[in-house]
């Protein structure tokens, strides 16, 4: 691997409205440690080889590879290499998608440090392979290096991203079978508590089953499960609004309607008329 470091000033509609790179590197060897260091945007770096430390605030961590640190703006750090050195890859970014892959737990700020197992190495082999294009990325001019910088940020991004719990094959199948079986019962007008029943299992276990593969809470899921449902039934049958409430584990066409309107931000006939595909002269739906 042959150090480099590049960086890069995007141009503003990425920065303002998306996610922009604004450099990249890998280095390997006896690098110089730091301390103290505030930065105005987010960071990665990826640890793949060696050891050393990491220090955010007042705390201080031991980092072995393979990990994965995390910068925040305006978060004092430092770090560096032990005595045998280590070989690192970094990202600098910004931009409100840095902020909402924060939200949707990409990233976390309460893990700043995130030492992997075998079972995320993967991940991590795959992030490091799309160093090399992210540098002629941002080697290349115009928007066209902006644009590929950006997606593969992205990309790096999501697969150093939230990393699986060590878990057993077994409990894995489980929970598998768990979100299996919700999706296909989603529709049904059940309580959460009636739900595990049916399920069989308490209620505790699956609220954890779904929040760590999904990353919401249960109720939370059912209702995403059943506004894709009511999408589909809007925009590939002539259903009347009122059949596909039900359809969908609602009795009351008019809470359906306002959920509906919540959640998508269109209202049923509204989303209807947009992505139903026959001649709209040929329906005959109403809203409630």
């Amino acid at each position: 691997m042959d150090d480099w470091s590049t960086y890069r000033h995007p141009a503003s509609p990425l920065r303002d409205l998306g996610l922009a790179c604004l450099g990249a590197g890998e280095q390997s060897g006896m690098l110089p440690s730091f301390a103290g260091r505030t930065l105005s945007s987010h960071a990665i770096v990826l640890v793949s080889e060696g050891s050393g430390h990491f220090t955010v605030g007042s705390r201080r961590f031991t980092v072995q590879a393979p990990a994965i640190i995390r910068l925040f703006p305006g978060v004092s750090h430092g770090y560096g290499p032990g005595p045998m050195g280590w070989k690192e890859h970094w990202l600098l970014f910004t931009g409100p998608t840095a902020r909402a892959l924060e939200e949707l737990g990409c990233f976390v700020r309460s893990q700043a440090l995130v030492q992997l197992d075998g079972s995320s190495e993967v991940g991590l082999e795959e992030s490091l392979g799309l160093f090399s294009a992210l540098r002629q990325a941002l080697l290349t001019g115009g928007p066209q290096g902006d644009l590929d910088a950006s997606v593969l940020c992205q990309r790096v991004l999501i697969q150093t991203g939230t990393q699986p719990s060590p878990v057993t094959i077994d409990a894995r199948a489980k929970d598998n079978r768990l979100l299996s079986a919700l999706r296909e019962g989603a529709h049904l007008p059940l309580t959460l508590s009636q739900l595990a029943a049916s399920l069989k299992v308490p209620v505790p276990e699956l609220r954890h089953a779904v929040q760590s593969a999904t990353g919401v809470g249960p109720k939370e899921l059912i209702i995403q499960l059943r506004m894709q449902r009511a999408q589909s039934l809007l925009a590939d049958t002539d259903l009347p609004v009122q059949r596909i409430a039900s359809l969908t584990g609602y009795d009351d066409p008019a809470y359906f309607s306002r959920l509906f309107t919540k959640k998508t931000g269109s209202s049923p006939s509204g989303f209807r008329r947009e992505h139903q595909r026959a001649d709209p002269a040929d329906h005959h739906t109403w809203d409630v």
